[in-house]
């Protein structure tokens, strides 16, 4: 049976509901720029109704208004797509940063206008060969191939101490970022407790909601994370089948540090902190980062071929020509390395049981002059290539080995060649010198050097002897490898480098800018639904603000009612 002033309490509690409207607008509004804040929304339902009887039985009145609750607006699907493509936006960005400065590094381009770039080192070696070639005698040629070959050389080390600190940045770049994925999974385990504690009485802890959706918008740009929530609103969340997050609980990343003298640097490995156990993420920024680390590695790679190809092919050759400095009984020195020490001896090393399996990165046997072999790979190689001191010494062009050998012929119609001793021998390696003697102005070897630039291995115009010296055949003369340049020409194959280069981070630009235009549209979509509209807000508040007025209206008139009741009825008798 309704009461005689359940009006107001009616009335009061549409008063309450349209001020929490109001609220809840002004809430709105006032974070309209916080970074993660989803929209609230009031939901109010009508409270129990009152029995009334009436004509025909007994007849329900209303009693107010409540709030049910208060909600966020938010798409867990829009949220989810979101997350997984925000991690590959962020692989292919960390990709493309790498690139830019792989390019750098590589840059064959004009500064100043004067070519800067390996390409231009190289092509310089090649032009002061080219030279020598046509007058062997004159001193500036062969000053000049001292100097190109200085030159070239000490820009492969410096290209190579470049990419050593570029990896040293990409794993400092890991670090912080597994600093950072630690932190925020144990706000977002910190953040599970709250949630659960707030809302065990059926509430919605909105803002610490948006707070932990926030949280792993930000761990998604580093991990592909997978997120499911418990029937207590806790988040579990995992990434490549581990476990990252399970309610109140979190696992730490590490980093695992590993000497590596290939490369001489630092190599780390991504661990679980607890267990020690290895974690290979499939995407996100630090996915990123070790693909980075990778290709800084084959891009020194590079380097090293172009390093395994001077001391190996190419010194093997240069060994079989000769100086003009007068020695052996005038026909100069030979048998001279002219990268690598006078004692060393330089050879491929063919490590694949056969060559259909490719060869992934150079290996030289460096054999020195007390017998001891030991194998050179990555940065070790590079180091190796410096100018044979002999050579850079005082008078020492004059040991760049540009001549051919002398020739005679016997009375059966043989040809010897003049070994290292003055010795004729029929050493079918040697080269002829032009017309059969080796005058001081004789380059047959230099034409022949200067051919190995641009002339593909198979084509060059050298002997089974230089290749087996080179280590490019076995003791069977059976092929073992042509190179690390393979088949090419060492010109062909820096260019071939320097094309894939291109295409690759042709490539990464292409896929940043599809997956960042996707990443915006999956964001505008989630904004649509979480996101402030001004207009929306004005209306409600609007709304809310003519309802609050017409309860308090409804409160006047009712107080009025109330007052004529109580104090001007039941006055008979004064």
């Amino acid at each position: 049976m309704r009461t005689t002033f359940s009006g107001l309490n009616t009335v009061f509690s549409g008063l309450q509901a349209h001020q929490l409207g109001l609220d809840t607008v002004g809430q709105n509004l006032s974070n309209d720029s916080t970074e993660g804040y989803s929209r609230q929304s009031v939901n109010l339902v009508a409270t129990a109704p009152l029995t009334q009887n009436t004509l025909y039985g007994t007849g329900y009145v209303g009693s107010g208004v409540t709030a049910a609750s208060i909600t966020r607006a938010r798409d867990i699907f829009a949220d989810k797509n979101y997350w997984k493509e925000n991690a590959t936006n962020s692989y292919y960005t960390q990709c493309q940063n790498n690139y830019t400065v792989v390019e750098n590094v590589f840059n064959d381009s004009e500064v100043n206008s004067t070519d800067v770039g390996l390409k231009s080192s190289i092509n310089s070696f090649w032009s002061a060969w080219q030279k020598l070639g046509t007058a062997a005698s004159t001193p500036a040629n062969r000053i000049s191939v001292r100097d190109t070959a200085v030159t070239m050389a000490d820009k492969i080390k410096t290209m190579a101490s470049d990419m050593q600190s570029q990896i040293s940045t990409n794993y400092g770049q890991m670090q912080a970022d597994v600093d950072s994925v630690n932190t925020i999974t144990s706000q977002i385990a910190a953040l599970n407790k709250n949630i659960v504690q707030l809302e065990a009485n059926g509430g919605s802890a909105n803002d610490l909601r948006d707070q932990r959706d926030e949280l792993v918008d930000n761990l998604s740009k580093y991990l592909k994370v997978n997120v499911s929530e418990k029937s207590n609103g806790a988040y579990t969340i995992s990434c490549d089948g581990s476990n990252m997050v399970d309610e109140g609980s979190s696992t730490n990343l590490a980093l695992q540090a590993e000497n590596n003298s290939d490369y001489g640097i630092t190599d780390y490995t991504l661990t679980f902190k607890d267990t020690g156990a290895i974690f290979n993420p499939s995407d996100g920024e630090i996915k990123g980062i070790q693909d980075n680390v990778a290709t800084d590695k084959s891009y020194m790679d590079k380097l090293a071929d172009y390093s395994a190809f001077f001391l190996t092919t190419f010194n093997a050759q240069h060994k079989e020509g000769y100086g003009i400095d007068g020695a052996n009984n005038g026909n100069g020195t030979t048998d001279l390395n002219f990268f690598g020490e006078t004692q060393n001896s330089y050879q491929w090393a063919d490590e694949k049981s056969s060559t259909s399996e490719g060869y992934e990165s150079a290996c030289v046997e460096k054999t020195d002059g007390s017998g001891t072999t030991e194998k050179l790979r990555g940065i070790n190689i590079i180091n190796e290539l410096t100018v044979n001191s002999k050579i850079t010494g005082d008078g020492g062009t004059d040991y760049i080995a540009a001549k051919g050998a002398n020739t005679t012929t016997d009375a059966n119609g043989n040809t010897y060649y003049t070994d290292a001793n003055g010795n004729q021998v029929t050493y079918a390696n040697r080269i002829p010198a032009k017309n059969g003697t080796a005058g001081i102005a004789d380059g047959s070897n230099a034409v022949l050097l200067s051919s190995l630039f641009s002339t593909s291995l198979s084509d060059a115009k050298i002997t089974s002897t230089i290749k087996t010296a080179a280590g490019m055949l076995d003791s069977s003369g059976n092929a073992t490898k042509f190179s690390s340049t393979e088949n090419l020409s060492l010109n062909d194959y820096y260019d071939n480098s320097m094309a894939k280069l291109g295409d690759d981070s042709s490539n990464v630009d292409d896929y940043v800018t599809k997956t960042t235009s996707t990443l915006t549209q999956l964001d505008n979509a989630r904004q649509s639904v979480s996101g402030v509209n001004w207009n929306e807000e004005l209306t409600n508040m609007i709304k809310f603000q003519q309802g609050y007025s017409a309860c308090a209206r409804v409160l006047t008139t009712m107080d009025q009612m109330l007052d004529k009741l109580i104090n001007s009825t039941g006055e008979v008798g004064r």
